[in-house]
């Protein structure tokens, strides 16, 4: 039997005391390995006075504190703060694999390189699309480049974002590994999809990535095609652009769901006969994995790793930022039969089944943590 691989995750939240997809990410990951008991894990994270794994052996928690940033200067010092605290506790376990989500890991990175595997998730900076938000990215491009070039493992997510760690921040390809995001697979949904209305869900933050103010204006041009009677439309989430959104469009058949906590956000995939997501930048997003996992035909774009969830079996890729695009896809998930419908929905929870559980992927990353320790490429 092979020895208890002894690991240290390093990360600047944790779901829920901080929201956001990698902070959910870390908490999933976290208990999904100390499942498979074949390791030790300490976790660094800055919860300070929270036992957030509580009865679970295999974990320790060691909260460091960290000031929450306000600006982009705030974020990148603070992480710099951080990571110096970071720095004085790998040092005293050098037997230990690191795993750093995002730039948790910074300070003297070159004393842990070799044992040391970053996860950058969706690499946001290097997507951006204006000259603006490429100005204000630049730090963190340089950041991120830094720091792929001082570890011993990069993850992508796949699909796209392994071309980009490539082409845009020059890692070498024999440093990267693919290990996708994953989602805990519910009890199985028995749907019908004999409702006639079509009821389609988008969920996300509401911010200028996601596409929001396209998905508005596809679902005016929807109604105004004599569809504002077979469609409904529930978007779930908050953030910066919501008050915006929500006081500019005033559609008919949009329910503005809000923030909604996991049992209630279950309910509504649970509830929908679609899951749409017209995101103009994305790593491999969670919430399209959850919406497959519960049986839903997906609309997204050809964006960061979703072409690795998403293909013609169980999806309609639409083209990013094209209102007509999305909305011909929503008009023609509304005029499937149901027959088509199924079989979407039943190719949607294979695909999640198969490659993006929790204990699929948290196999894999043992064998790379297994690797590194090793010495192995």
């Amino acid at each position: 039997m092979n020895k208890k691989l002894k690991i240290i995750f390093v990360t600047d939240g944790i779901f829920p005391h901080s929201v956001g997809g990698m902070q959910r990410h870390s908490r999933l990951l976290i208990e999904a390995l100390a499942n498979t008991e074949e390791c030790n894990l300490m976790v660094i994270h800055p919860h300070e006075g929270k036992k957030i794994f509580e009865g679970i052996p295999a974990v320790t928690e060691i909260p460091l504190p960290f000031q929450t940033p306000e600006s982009q200067f705030q974020y990148l010092l603070h992480h710099y703060r951080y990571s110096k605290q970071v720095h004085r506790v790998l040092l005293q376990h050098p037997d230990a694999v690191i795993y750093s989500q995002g730039l948790a890991v910074w300070y003297r990175i070159s004393d842990v390189a070799h044992r040391l595997i970053i996860n950058p998730h969706g690499l946001e900076a290097f997507q951006v699309m204006t000259v603006k938000e490429k100005v204000i990215t630049m730090l963190f491009r340089w950041l991120h480049i830094y720091l792929f070039r001082h570890c011993a493992k990069v993850v992508s997510l796949g699909g796209r974002l392994t071309e980009i760690l490539v082409n845009k921040a020059g890692v070498d390809k024999r440093k990267i590994v693919i290990l996708p995001n994953a989602v805990n697979m519910p009890n199985a949904v028995q749907r019908t999809f004999d409702k006639q209305v079509t009821q389609f869900i988008f969920v996300g933050r509401f911010a200028f990535n996601k596409g929001i103010d396209v998905l508005m204006e596809a679902i005016k041009k929807v109604n105004a095609s004599g569809y504002s009677e077979k469609t409904k439309f529930v978007l779930v989430g908050k953030g910066p652009e919501y008050d915006r959104i929500t006081t500019t469009y005033q559609e008919p058949n949009v329910m503005f769901a809000g923030g909604a906590d996991d049992e209630t956000l279950f309910r509504l995939y649970r509830e929908s006969d679609a899951f749409v997501l017209p995101t103009l930048f994305e790593g491999m997003p969670t919430v399209a994995l959850e919406a497959m996992s519960y049986g839903l035909p997906v609309i997204i774009t050809d964006t960061g790793a979703t072409l690795e969830l998403a293909g013609a079996d169980n999806a309609i890729i639409v083209e990013k930022r094209s209102v007509d695009s999305l909305a011909g896809a929503i008009k023609k998930i509304a005029d499937m039969p149901a027959s088509e419908k199924t079989k979407m929905a039943e190719a949607s929870v294979t695909k999640v089944s198969r490659n993006f559980t929790w204990p699929v992927v948290a196999a894999n990353h043992l064998k790379i943590f297994r690797n590194i320790m090793n010495g192995h490429d």
